[in-house]
């Protein structure tokens, strides 16, 4: 006789093969009904909106009259709603996305009377290794999740302890049969005997305890008000005498925590499709929104937060509510679905339409903030370079200037630094209009110059930043045009001959030859997954064609051609006819003394239904990968065994593997590494004498949902029996990508950090100046800063432990600070020296949630310390 908790909820994707709109129309009704349930049943003791709070605010926004009523059953644990915002996607997005998707999520519930303590994640596709560490830095110390898990390879129960790679442990348990097992369950004594019972047999043999769980609901399925009665029923028939009674996911974990001394533990990601599908290669589905997302996420983190704590320091007043609400724009985007990319079209453009939003928030505020700051700080025409990293900068800024005379050249106020003009614009004045006695007046104004500058500077504060003057001189250095095919820098020399590119380690005489090429191939899968067109064969680019050069003394550039004719659609494939032009620009940078080959492709995608990588070669031979994921790294074995596996999964277990940003083989001595801007899908082709790193450009589509596909048989995905038509997921559209390459002697997590801050961390710039008022879009606009005194150089702070900054936030919950975020990306427990941070008027070590912890200052590997930091104002 076992307790059967049945857990009654709706899953609520908030987009889909449907708009948000729909969503919310639909809401309206549902929603409704489960308030009036739970108020007018008492038998029907609770129900759960599917684990996140972004649904909760759609339906308030719709009818905020229901606010209290709702608000009464969120405190009674009646209706229990988040922790997530949205239910995250956890492998396409940024690891601090988690954290502030928890965040906002838990904080709207908890506003509203509680916050459900479970991290529950009923669909999304597949789980990162990390997630114990994400989930007990918000004070949740479990999961209940369904996707991912081998029974033969992970665990062997349903219940267990999952331990992260940060040292973290949670209870975990699995939804064995989904989150839809028991959807429309009714007393009817067939359906009991032949679906319920048996399932529930097969929960209990999983499990060995003598209570279970259940879930009670489906997508976007309504409260039944029959249930209580049902589950009467159900405990009268049951032939073991289980007892079948409303409950919810919280008190199930609690009866987990009391019964759990023999719970196996299980370290590493969830990402088996063996039960379920994890489409294992989604990451490249609609690069579009993956791309803005990523950059967004970038600004936010390494441009706007910094800016904003800085600005706090100094007594200067920001609404961060922008920056809440440009979080939320992308947070609402970051649902498994939403990021995943399998959506139709018009959904498709809301995420596009929320995510340029969001950007045009943060922009916007930057330009406020910045602007303020160096309205203080600046005389006219000095330039701010701004430097976010935790430790002083030396090495090369790049600047962007305006000035009346055609060349320039940056002073700390002593000496010119040495500069380099990269791009020269002449820039037409225009005419202003002046009201003189006689009426307006057009005044013509001189022409002036824009320029992209590099600018050798040395010791940036750290998290600060230093003025500099723009001056007239003839020194500075103007990046040639040359003829030459080779490019290099004092780490790296780049070759082309005979088509064909090498790369030279110049401190290890390490070379790798054939560094790039292409390979294209037919897509015969969907939104969800990539699959192989039966009998196809990948075509390959491997001759490249040299265009020009550029060569200077802080920046070397090459950029060469790659073109080749492809079919056009997947027909054209199959009657060897309609061939168009597939072609990319390829352009590579060497940085004096950086360690990294940056490479930027563009391309006009004019073909249809078909996948591009770009191959980059190495002299490394390895059996596993590794990737980078919330504040650690995974490995991953290299070509494993698929063999029969129609027989035991549910789709090709293929190693084709998601990053958060970087990608990385080693062998003894010896590595490569690969950082990407928003690519984050990924394979390591084996070769007989060295391995490929075959990094996903783009995929193209136009089917959400398809049956039987080679690597994924049976049903389509989605919605059964039903295709949606996705054009715009065909991309035909111009595209850029940009990734770096660089040859360290191994790619342990420390190492893979600082090439990741190398290449996605450096200075920004900022130029006081009225030449030009459409550089930043609100330049234009005048706002009166109050008058305060501002220091031509300044730093927060600097941490000379070897740890690694993940953000810089405002606090929710105390003005006049920020939330710091470190992170040990070493072998060894770090301890943090506090007194980096002693001219603050407060530091408390905190959790990711900004409630005060034991006040003691390491941090283990793979994991992070928080610290509220208030500042004297």
């Amino acid at each position: 006789m076992a307790k059967v908790h049945v857990i009654p909820h709706t899953h609520w994707d908030r987009e889909w093969y449907f708009t948000q709109q729909d969503s919310d129309v639909l809401a309206t009704y549902n929603f409704t009904k489960v308030i009036e349930t739970l108020e007018n049943q008492p038998s029907y003791s609770c129900y759960h909106l599917d684990g996140q709070s972004a649904i909760v605010e759609d339906y308030l926004k719709v009818l905020p009259y229901m606010r209290e009523r709702m608000a009464k059953l969120v405190s009674d644990k009646k209706l229990f709603i988040g922790p997530w915002y949205t239910q995250t996607d956890t492998y396409n997005v940024a690891g601090e996305s988690i954290i502030r998707n928890l965040k906002y999520g838990m904080h709207i519930a908890e506003e509203l009377g509680h916050s459900m303590k479970v991290g529950y994640l009923p669909d999304t596709f597949g789980h990162n290794a990390q997630m114990p560490t994400l989930f007990k830095g918000m004070g949740i110390d479990n999961i209940v999740f369904w996707r991912g898990i081998d029974y033969d390879q992970h665990v062997e129960k349903s219940h267990f302890f999952w331990k992260s790679q940060g040292d973290d442990s949670i209870y975990a348990y699995n939804l064995v049969h989904g989150y839809g097992a028991a959807k429309n369950i009714i007393a009817d004594a067939e359906h009991l005997d032949k679906k319920i019972f048996p399932m529930i047999d097969k929960i209990k043999s999983l499990s060995g305890l003598d209570e279970v769980l259940i879930p009670s609901g489906g997508d976007q399925v309504n409260i039944d008000p029959n249930l209580p009665e049902t589950l009467q029923a159900a405990s009268e028939r049951s032939p073991a005498g289980d007892i079948y009674t409303i409950s919810s996911m919280e008190s199930f974990v609690d009866f987990l925590r009391g019964n759990s001394s023999e719970f196996e533990t299980y370290q590493g990601e969830f990402k088996a499709p063996r039960y379920t599908r994890i489409h294992k290669t989604i990451g490249s589905v609609r690069y579009d929104i993956k791309k803005l997302n990523f950059e967004i996420e970038q600004f936010l983190l390494k441009k706007l937060e910094v800016v904003i704590a800085i600005a706090k320091a100094q007594g200067i007043t920001v609404h961060t509510e922008l920056v809440d609400m440009a979080w939320k724009k992308i947070l609402e985007c970051h649902a498994h679905d939403s990021m995943g990319g399998c959506n139709s079209d018009a959904t498709n453009a809301d995420i596009m339409h929320r995510l340029k939003q969001a950007e045009e928030i943060c922009h916007g505020l930057y330009n406020l903030v910045v602007k303020e700051i160096a309205s203080s700080a600046c005389d006219d025409n000095e330039v701010m370079i701004f430097n976010g990293q935790i430790t002083s900068f030396s090495g090369v800024a790049k600047v962007t200037a305006f000035s009346k005379h055609p060349s320039i050249a940056l002073s700390d106020g002593k000496a010119l630094l040495a500069t380099e003009i990269l791009a020269r614009e002449t820039l037409d004045g225009g005419k202003v209009i002046e009201v003189t006695k006689d009426g307006e007046k057009e005044v013509a104004v001189p022409p002036y110059y824009r320029f992209e500058l590099n600018v050798k500077v040395s010791d940036l504060p750290a998290m600060g930043y230093q003025v500099f003057q723009v001056v007239e001189s003839e020194s500075a250095m103007l990046r040639q045009s040359s003829d030459v095919q080779t490019i290099e820098n004092a780490a790296l020399t780049v070759t082309l001959t005979d088509g064909e590119l090498s790369l030279t380690n110049k401190a290890t005489g390490r070379v790798i030859e054939q560094l790039l090429r292409f390979e294209e191939q037919a897509d015969d899968g969907d939104s969800y997954d990539f699959s192989p067109l039966e009998g196809d064969e990948p075509h390959y680019l491997n001759e490249l064609t040299w265009l020009s050069s550029q060569v200077g003394e802080t920046e070397q550039t090459m950029t060469l051609l790659a073109t080749m004719p492809v079919p056009s659609d997947l027909e054209s494939r199959k009657a060897g006819n309609e061939l168009v032009q597939a072609s990319f620009e390829i352009t590579l940078t060497l940085d004096a003394n950086d360690e990294q080959l940056k490479v930027a492709i563009h391309t006009v995608n004019q073909a249809y239904d078909h996948r591009v990588r770009v191959l980059i070669n190495s002299d490394v031979q390895s059996q596993e990968s590794v990737a980078t994921q919330p504040f650690a790294v995974m490995t991953r074995p290299i070509a494993p065994s698929v063999e029969g596996w129609q027989a035991r999964f549910r789709e090709c277990p293929i190693d084709i593997e998601t990053t958060d940003g970087a990608v990385a083989i080693e062998q003894s001595g010896k590595a490569v590494v690969i950082n990407g801007r928003g690519l984050k899908e990924f394979q390591v082709l084996p070769g007989e004498q060295s391995d490929v790193i075959a990094l996903t450009l783009f995929k193209a589509t136009g089917k959400l949902g398809k049956d039987d596909l080679l690597w994924r048989p049976g049903r389509a995905s989605g919605i059964n029996n039903t295709v949606v038509y996705t054009p715009d997921a065909q991309l035909q559209k111009s595209m850029s990508f940009a990734f770096s390459i660089a040859m360290p002697t191994d790619a342990n997590h420390q190492t893979l950090r600082a090439l990741e801050s190398q290449y996605l961390d450096m200075p920004f710039s900022y130029q006081k100046q009225s030449l030009n008022s459409f550089e930043n879009r609100l330049e234009r606009f005048q706002v009166r800063f109050d008058v305060r005194s501002a220091v031509k150089s300044f730093g927060l702070f600097e941490v000379n432990q070897p740890l690694t900054l993940s953000s810089i936030g405002h606090a929710f919950y105390q003005d006049n600070a920020v939330i710091v975020r470190l992170f040990n990306a070493t072998e060894e427990v770090q301890q943090l020296d506090t007194t980096a941070f002693a001219h603050f008027a407060q530091v408390e070590r905190v959790n990711y949630r900004e409630q005060s912890v034991e006040q003691e200052w390491s941090v283990k590997p793979n994991n992070s310390i928080d610290l509220r930091i208030g500042f004297k104002i």
